[in-house]
């Protein structure tokens, strides 16, 4: 990849007390909630970067400082931006250029900043003397300095006009701009072509001679005498003028204004004749076109080109056509998107996450995200097929499979907690290994609050393995000496009918919720037997009618009841259910699931008083289905504040605080 910004440090400047992104994509997607300030991140990199903004614009007013700054403009407040550029190694007119801007030479690094801040001086009234002052300040009390590497007096003036950044507003009006002829990429393309002088004189001609034959037709000359006499009469003798019809220019060196771009060989479509998606798309590939060309004509030294919410009347199949184009050819491109269309076709380390805190944005890259190139690329073919939407979550509930696509949301629902409502996603992974999904989510990728819940499976299987939830739960553990350590304890595990194995197995489960991932005790469907016995029967019931396949699964719910469950009236049960299909039964039990009055039944199965708040030890005696609240709980406070089931600021769970899954 070429020139590209490579980090950006924002202080005081709108959303941002202080923003930091030290791997700085160079295609980058910027995902976050409406008003997390991903508009004003391309701002502030205009206001380093952009030649077209005037100084007058880089000039701040007391809206552009951060709200949450103690004094503000008016005590003294300073922003800085800093923009630093990578990619220029082996590119010798970039190293020239940027020699003022180089802060560091293995790579090549060139600074950028930009500074508001006040004069620490500022002149009396009458103009008597120099002195600071006491006085509110003003935006005139401040100096705005752009400079390039450390020294202030390093003027940046020429590296931007090197450095050609653009920056394409949201629904924007391409149609109105290509008819524009100032505005217009077709200028830049058209301007520089070397056109045969012989042949514009000849085209000039012939336009004119096609002129004077339209004008020979008499209502035309009618409508130019009407427009005349209207006119002088309007405008009075002083001011004559003569109108006169035509469809282009007759002078040659403005024939080339006159040229239109169609979309069909018989030139009857022209851009008015497009919708508007199709002519956002047209603009920005003019534009790339011409900046590609300016490029070839070494009239700057790189191109960096951002647009705000492309997705504007594209459709999906546009979307990702385009964007899984764009964001992997071409030149440094910025896009900020709500569309999970073009998020789904990005590059996995290409996204950068804002979010919003009580200190201002915060931001999170995966340009260094902890995978395995394969890894990255089973990645993005997940996010293509499956679930962008973990991109833009606020918190994340990674699974295994569809079953809990249905359940989670539902014992969400029975709980009074709106998932779509505080931005949480229910992720499938669609299998056991959570490793990869895990660190997109983690400190090193999104930095999304996330929890992981994943089926015990303690008993023995065909293969004589055991405890294999709890095994991959270890295998998700940061600290490799502690990742050991439980591997052996589980080794040592008694049976699942022995003795002693529910308080030795029970420690080891809480240390993994501690690190976000909730481990159960067999299956999704024997865990809710000791809270949704009756549902699950009823809902069996209402797919199947075969006696004997409902006497198999009421069976199966009362024996996980059993203080020591028989294995074989397990497998009964899970292969009637397999029978129906895991996910079309996890569909009806969750429709039951969400009727119940969760906050009555956890009490009832705890045997907690109404008014006694519930806690986590109170969840912790809801037996086998108590991991699964532990989790909701847990994912409840980290994207709304508050428990899942009391709705009010919630005590934190095994120590956590709010983080879930970091």
């Amino acid at each position: 990849m070429g020139l590209h910004i490579s980090r950006i440090e924002i202080r005081n400047f709108r959303n941002f007390r202080h923003l930091v992104i030290d791997d700085f994509p160079a295609h980058a997607v910027i995902v976050g909630e409406n008003g997390v300030g991903k508009s004003n991140l391309l701002e502030a990199i205009r206001l380093v970067l952009d030649p077209s903004l005037p100084d007058a614009r880089r000039v701040l007013r007391e809206e552009d400082i951060w709200e949450g700054h103690p004094a503000g403009l008016a005590g003294g407040a300073e922003v800085t931006i800093v923009v630093e550029l990578r990619g220029f190694d082996d590119d010798a007119d970039a190293k020239s250029v940027l020699s003022s801007a180089a802060v560091d030479f293995d790579p090549y690094v060139a600074r950028l900043t930009y500074r508001f801040a006040p004069r620490t001086e500022v002149a009396t009234g009458d103009g008597s003397q120099v002195q600071p002052t006491s006085r509110p300040l003003t935006a005139k009390d401040y100096d705005v300095v752009v400079f390039a590497g450390e020294r202030e007096t390093n003027d940046v003036r020429a590296i931007r006009r090197e450095v050609a950044l653009r920056v394409l507003p949201a629904l924007r009006d391409a149609e109105s701009d290509l008819h524009n002829w100032r505005r217009s990429p077709m200028r830049d393309l058209l301007e520089r072509l070397p056109l045969d002088p012989v042949n514009l004189e000849a085209t000039a001609s012939a336009i004119a001679t096609a002129v004077d034959q339209l004008t020979k037709d008499g209502n035309v000359a009618k409508l130019e005498g009407h427009l005349t006499d209207r006119l002088q009469a309007m405008f009075g003798p002083r001011l004559a003028v003569q109108p006169t019809l035509g469809f282009a220019s007759s002078k040659p060196d403005e024939l080339i204004r006159a040229v239109r771009l169609f979309f069909d060989t018989a030139r009857r479509r022209s851009i008015s004749d497009t919708s508007l998606g199709s002519a956002n798309v047209i603009y920005l590939g003019l534009l790339l076109e011409a900046l590609s060309q300016q490029r070839l004509d070494e009239e700057f030294i790189a191109t960096l080109v951002a647009v705000e919410e492309p997705e504007a009347h594209l459709h999906v199949t546009l979307q990702r056509h385009l964007f899984r184009y764009l964001l992997r050819t071409g030149p440094s491109l910025i896009l900020t998107t709500h569309s999970p269309h073009i998020a789904a076709v990005a590059p996995v380390r290409s996204f950068i996450a804002l979010r919003a805190t009580e200190s201002g944005t915060t931001g999170a890259t995966t340009a260094a995200l902890p995978v395995s190139n394969e890894e990255a690329a089973d990645l993005e073919r997940y996010l293509d097929v499956s679930r962008a939407e973990v991109l833009f979550a606020s918190a994340v509930v990674l699974v295994e499979g569809l079953a809990e696509l249905y359940i989670l949301p539902a014992l969400a629902e029975a709980a009074g907690f709106d998932l779509d409502a505080y931005g949480t996603v229910v992720a499938s992974v669609h299998g056991t290994d959570f490793k990869p999904y895990r660190a997109l989510l983690g400190p090193k990728g999104l930095n999304t609050p996330h929890v992981v819940i994943t089926d015990g499976d303690a008993a023995r299987d065909k293969r004589d393995r055991r405890e294999a939830g709890l095994k991959r739960g270890a295998n998700l553990h940061a600290e490799g000496a502690r990742r050991t350590a439980i591997l052996d304890q589980i080794a040592a595990l008694p049976e699942t009918q022995e003795a002693g194995y529910q308080t030795t197995r029970e420690p080891l489960a809480a240390e993994l919720q501690n690190i976000g991932v909730y481990v159960g005790a067999q299956t999704l469907e024997t865990d809710l037997c000791s809270m949704f016995g009756e549902e699950i029967i009823q809902a069996f019931k209402e797919l199947n009618g075969n006696t004997g396949a409902i006497g198999d699964v009421s069976r199966g719910v009362a024996n996980e009841l059993n203080a020591i469950t028989d294995p074989d009236v397990r497998k009964k049960m899970l292969k009637r259910i397999g029978d129906l299909g895991k996910g079309r039964f996890a569909q009806r039990l969750a429709a039951h699931i969400a009727q119940v009055d969760l906050d009555a039944r956890i009490r009832s199965e705890a045997q907690i008083a109404d008014d006694v708040p519930l806690d986590e030890q109170a969840l912790r005696r809801l037996g086998t289905a108590s991991y699964l609240f532990l989790a909701m709980e847990r994912i409840s406070r980290a994207a709304r504040g508050t428990s899942l089931l009391t709705g009010h600021a919630a005590p934190h769970v095994n120590g956590q605080g709010s983080d879930a899954g970091q």
